[in-house]
């Protein structure tokens, strides 16, 4: 009886279809030139990346598909809600294992920044402390956490609202610094009506990769499917190429 049981099982066992892509969902927020909103519709270089990715897979999700949330709270939704994908997302010691990783989609310079024409000088981040200088910061972004992990004084470290309000702070002078990617920066202030070297780094705090980066919980299948998708849009030079040139 109990072989029997056994065999009868085996039939829907060999029948079950590997999990899909399609039970993801996809995060992003605004870090251009990676991923940004314009116009109400999800633009940028990684955004492009996922899309001819899920091409690879015959996937029926699209860029329509991508959900836009500020970083905090999209931050949030990915570590705690399975099968939840947030890109681009800096791949750290301090996240390594709150996350499956797929990746690297880019590299990322994350530095101290300071306003053109500052006369503050700083020969290390050692030397901003005993300044007494404050940093604007993206709260759960790699800025804050380099700080952080260094030991930066917390009463020194003053959360911004977005990167936009983070940019103001800084050039109307309610902080002395702005951590944040020094590509993603000038594009902002760009954005904002400034030319891009109106903030200039001082002090670089990381070099690192970014990453789509997975709720613990995802099933490792659709982790390995996503990296494999990854990988055969890399081995095709001509659309790798037209992603980088985005």
């Amino acid at each position: 009886m109990w072989l029997g049981s056994c065999l009868a099982s085996l039939p829907a066992f060999a029948d079950a279809s590997p999990p899909s892509l399609a039970g993801l969902t996809f995060i992003t927020e605004e870090y251009p030139p990676y991923n940004y909103l314009q116009a109400g519709e999800i633009k940028g270089t990684a955004v492009d990346l996922l899309e001819a990715m899920l091409a690879h897979t015959s996937s029926p999700l699209k860029r329509d598909s991508i959900r836009y949330f500020p970083w905090v709270r999209g931050y949030e939704i990915a570590l705690n809600r399975p099968n939840t994908v947030l890109f681009s997302t800096t791949r750290t010691s301090s996240r390594e294992a709150r996350f499956h990783w797929v990746g690297p989609i880019a590299r990322d310079r994350v530095v101290l920044l300071a306003a053109e024409g500052s006369p503050l000088r700083m020969a290390s981040l050692d030397d901003a402390m005993e300044q007494g200088l404050s940093v604007a910061v993206i709260r759960e972004d790699i800025g804050a956490q380099s700080l952080l992990e260094a030991g930066y004084p917390e009463q020194l470290i003053r959360p911004a609202i977005d990167s936009r309000s983070a940019l103001h702070m800084l050039l109307h002078q309610r902080v002395d610094l702005w951590a944040y990617s020094e590509d993603v920066a000038h594009w902002i202030a760009e954005q904002e009506g400034y030319h891009a070297d109106v903030v200039t780094p001082v002090h670089t705090l990381s070099e690192s990769y970014l990453y789509f980066a997975l709720n613990k919980e995802t099933d490792p299948l659709l982790v390995a499917q996503l990296q494999q998708a990854l990988e055969r849009v890399n081995a095709y030079p001509a659309v790798t190429q037209a992603y980088h040139d985005d």
